[in-house]
């Protein structure tokens, strides 16, 4: 009988060591995921106010087209 003690009480442990161990990979994926995630969030936010810039770059230029342009058709007349 104390030998299928020992034996139940190592396979409990190695049990309960195989769950640590998967339990601190999650916990180690879910963070990289999370930095990965943080990572691209930043990415997009730089590209989103890039984009934001050149839109008011290019409605600043239509507008000096526009105004130019009416200039010219009013000398035209």
């Amino acid at each position: 009988m104390p030998g299928r003690i020992g034996a139940s009480g190592t396979g409990a442990v190695g049990g309960a060591l195989g769950g640590a161990v998967n339990a601190g990979i999650t916990a180690g994926s879910e963070a990289a995921g999370q930095a990965e995630f943080q990572k691209q969030l930043a990415a997009l936010t730089a590209v989103s106010e890039e984009a934001a810039e050149r839109s008011v770059t290019e409605r600043v230029v239509t507008t000096q087209l526009q105004s130019i342009k009416k200039v010219a058709d009013e000398r035209v007349q």
